[in-house]
Protein backbone atom coordinates (compact mmCIF):
# COMPACT_ATOMS: atom_id res chain seq x y z
CA UNK A 1 0.00 0.00 0.00
CA UNK A 2 2.75 2.44 0.94
CA UNK A 3 4.50 1.59 -2.32
CA UNK A 4 1.45 2.75 -4.38
CA UNK A 5 1.37 6.14 -2.59
CA UNK A 6 5.03 6.72 -3.28
CA UNK A 7 4.60 5.91 -6.99
CA UNK A 8 1.53 8.16 -7.33
CA UNK A 9 3.49 11.15 -6.05
CA UNK A 10 6.14 10.70 -8.74
CA UNK A 11 3.85 11.93 -11.53
CA UNK A 12 4.07 15.73 -11.45
CA UNK A 13 0.79 17.60 -11.62
CA UNK A 14 0.81 20.38 -14.20
CA UNK A 15 -1.75 23.20 -14.23
CA UNK A 16 -3.85 23.88 -17.32
CA UNK A 17 -2.92 27.56 -17.20
CA UNK A 18 -0.04 29.27 -15.45
CA UNK A 19 -0.92 32.37 -13.42
CA UNK A 20 0.45 35.73 -14.47
CA UNK A 21 0.97 38.94 -12.52
CA UNK A 22 -1.94 40.60 -14.32
CA UNK A 23 -4.27 37.93 -12.89
CA UNK A 24 -3.72 39.37 -9.42
CA UNK A 25 -4.16 43.08 -10.12
CA UNK A 26 -7.30 44.93 -8.97
CA UNK A 27 -7.76 46.40 -12.43
CA UNK A 28 -9.30 43.16 -13.69
CA UNK A 29 -13.00 43.65 -14.30
CA UNK A 30 -13.88 40.04 -13.50
CA UNK A 31 -12.49 40.05 -9.98
CA UNK A 32 -14.98 41.20 -7.36
CA UNK A 33 -13.34 42.70 -4.32
CA UNK A 34 -14.99 44.74 -1.58
CA UNK A 35 -13.46 47.92 -3.03
CA UNK A 36 -14.85 47.54 -6.58
CA UNK A 37 -17.87 45.34 -5.96
CA UNK A 38 -20.33 48.24 -5.69
CA UNK A 39 -19.62 51.40 -7.67
CA UNK A 40 -22.63 53.43 -6.55
CA UNK A 41 -25.75 53.19 -4.48
CA UNK A 42 -29.10 54.91 -4.89
CA UNK A 43 -31.51 55.56 -2.06
CA UNK A 44 -34.23 58.09 -1.32
CA UNK A 45 -33.59 61.07 0.91
CA UNK A 46 -35.65 64.05 2.02
CA UNK A 47 -35.02 67.64 1.04
CA UNK A 48 -36.74 70.45 2.86
CA UNK A 49 -37.63 73.33 0.54
CA UNK A 50 -39.94 76.31 0.85
CA UNK A 51 -43.16 76.75 -1.10
CA UNK A 52 -41.59 79.16 -3.61
CA UNK A 53 -39.02 76.63 -4.75
CA UNK A 54 -41.68 73.91 -4.82
CA UNK A 55 -43.91 76.13 -6.98
CA UNK A 56 -41.07 76.72 -9.46
CA UNK A 57 -40.42 72.98 -9.69
CA UNK A 58 -44.10 72.25 -10.12
CA UNK A 59 -44.38 74.93 -12.84
CA UNK A 60 -41.49 73.30 -14.74
CA UNK A 61 -43.35 70.00 -14.60
CA UNK A 62 -46.71 71.49 -15.60
CA UNK A 63 -45.16 73.27 -18.60
CA UNK A 64 -43.45 70.09 -19.74
CA UNK A 65 -39.85 71.07 -19.03
CA UNK A 66 -39.66 67.95 -16.87
CA UNK A 67 -41.77 64.91 -16.02
CA UNK A 68 -42.03 65.72 -12.32
CA UNK A 69 -40.52 67.87 -9.59
CA UNK A 70 -37.65 65.47 -9.01
CA UNK A 71 -36.74 65.60 -12.70
CA UNK A 72 -37.07 69.41 -12.60
CA UNK A 73 -34.32 69.51 -9.98
CA UNK A 74 -32.14 67.36 -12.25
CA UNK A 75 -32.80 69.70 -15.20
CA UNK A 76 -31.98 72.79 -13.14
CA UNK A 77 -28.78 71.22 -11.81
CA UNK A 78 -27.70 70.14 -15.31
CA UNK A 79 -28.19 73.65 -16.69
CA UNK A 80 -26.30 75.13 -13.75
CA UNK A 81 -23.39 72.68 -14.09
CA UNK A 82 -23.14 73.40 -17.84
CA UNK A 83 -22.80 77.12 -17.04
CA UNK A 84 -19.68 76.53 -14.90
CA UNK A 85 -16.15 76.93 -16.18
CA UNK A 86 -14.20 73.74 -16.79
CA UNK A 87 -12.17 74.24 -13.58
CA UNK A 88 -15.31 74.83 -11.52
CA UNK A 89 -16.95 71.79 -13.11
CA UNK A 90 -13.93 69.59 -12.30
CA UNK A 91 -13.96 70.81 -8.70
CA UNK A 92 -17.69 70.12 -8.41
CA UNK A 93 -17.35 66.66 -9.98
CA UNK A 94 -14.53 65.85 -7.55
CA UNK A 95 -16.76 66.80 -4.60
CA UNK A 96 -19.69 64.81 -6.02
CA UNK A 97 -17.44 61.77 -6.53
CA UNK A 98 -16.20 62.02 -2.93
CA UNK A 99 -19.76 62.16 -1.61
CA UNK A 100 -20.82 59.22 -3.82
CA UNK A 101 -17.92 57.14 -2.47
CA UNK A 102 -18.98 58.03 1.08
CA UNK A 103 -22.53 56.84 0.33
CA UNK A 104 -21.20 53.53 -0.98
CA UNK A 105 -19.01 53.09 2.08
CA UNK A 106 -21.84 53.91 4.51
CA UNK A 107 -24.48 51.76 2.77
CA UNK A 108 -22.10 48.81 2.26
CA UNK A 109 -21.80 48.26 6.00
Amino acid sequence: MANKLIRSNRNPIKPDKQAEISDFSNSNKGIKTPQNQVASVTFDTNLKINNHIRNKLQAMAVLGYSDNQKAAIEVALSVYIESLTSDERKELEFQIDSLEKRDVRVKSK
